[in-house]
Order: structure tokens, then sequence, then C-alpha cells
């Protein structure tokens, strides 16, 4: 998102803060920080200091608020020429590892708005933790979007569960055996013995927190 130089020179130092801060949170989870998230950024001590930077935005032009197509009522903050697509709101089941299999997690550690077109009924999120997959730009903190839903083929990057331990891995079938096959030049794909073996699903997708 870019402003014009001159509506930038408008603004305080304090409200260029705050207002990077709401970008910075819109670009990464696609919705606004709530006034309790923003008090809690800035270390204020009450929420109405909040509110009076948010409304001095406002009436400089450097923030609008959203409304529901079917009320009056404000829904977020969004910075001026903010352009919204169509999203939904998807869980977050704990971290997977990009490196050796770790423990699978079914815990909800909250939740994630990715585009409706990545998104199916029952996709969710994942936590990438290592660097098996980094040359195809998959990072250690990276979220992987997950649908359990597709049908597999060789070659599709999914979430394995091995033993009972979770893994994110190109799936591979070749002369007969299955690979989970690491995207890092300095590891080896690992064959696939064990009779404790399931695909969990596809990943469909990438979101990335600043």
């Amino acid at each position: 998102m870019v402003f014009e130089s001159r509506q930038k020179e408008n603004l305080t130092a304090t409200q260029k803060a705050l207002l990077e801060f709401i970008q910075g949170f819109w670009e990464a989870n696609a919705f606004a920080p709530s006034y309790r998230e923003i008090q809690k950024h800035f270390g204020y001590k009450a929420v109405g200091t909040v509110q009076d930077h948010v409304e001095a935005l406002i009436q400089k032009g450097a923030l609008q608020k959203s409304y529901s197509s079917h009320s009056k009522k404000a829904r977020a903050l969004m910075p001026r020429g903010t352009q919204t697509i169509p999203g939904k709101r998807i869980p977050v089941f704990g971290e997977i590892a990009a490196g050796s299999p770790r423990e699978a997690l079914q815990t909800e550690l909250g939740s994630l708005v990715i585009g409706e077109e990545m998104a199916s009924r029952n996709s969710f999120a994942l936590r990438v933790v290592g660097h098996s997959m980094v040359d195809i730009g998959i990072y250690e903190g990276d979220y992987v979007i997950v649908d359990p839903s597709l049908k597999i083929r060789s070659g599709d990057i999914v979430v394995a569960l091995l033993d009972g331990e979770t893994t994110v891995k190109r799936y591979l079938e070749k002369n007969g055996k299955i690979y989970l096959v690491p995207e890092n030049k300095n590891l080896k794909p690992l064959e696939v013995q064990s009779d404790h073996f399931q695909i969990q699903g596809k990943v469909t997708g990438l979101q990335r927190k600043f």
C-alpha cells in the first residue's frame, strides 16, 4: 500500500507508527488488528488512547472504516486504498516439521484468513518448523495451507503422518516404492517402509507473517 507523500507529511511520528502497524497487520492477516491488540503493541495504558489516534488518522484520510453490507455498523479499520478480497478463516493445527518428522499435534492454535480460492470446506493450516523445504520457498515460521480432500499424485507437496509423527515433503512414487523427498539439496529422500503411514492432505498454499 502506497500513500501520497504529502498525506504522510501530515501525520505525527506516533500516527505514522500506528498506521504502519495496521498496514503490516493487514498484509499479514487480511484483517485489521483490534484496538486491544494495538494498545498491547504500543504499550498504551488505556484503549482510549488508541481510539484518539485512530480518529485522528481517519480525519486525516489515512484510515477508513469498512462497513457491513447489511448494516451501517463499522466492521474494521482499513488503511486508505486497501483492496479486500473474499476470504475464509481456517484453523491452525499445531506445527509441521520441514526436517525430521515430529510428534503430531492436533491442538488448534488459532486461525488464519486466506483467499477463498485457496480454501476448501476442510482446509487447515500448520506452522512450519525446520528447513527441509527451503529450495521451493517454504521457510521456518511459514504457514502451509492443507486440503485433506484432494487426490494425491506423485510429485505433490503433502503433509504426511509417519509412525505417529508429521512432516511436510514432496510425495514421490518410483519403482513401486514411496519416498518423502525434501526440497533441500543437503538432505536425502526418505523411503517409506513403515505400515504406519498416512497422507493427511495436499499443500495448496502458503502464508507468511512478517
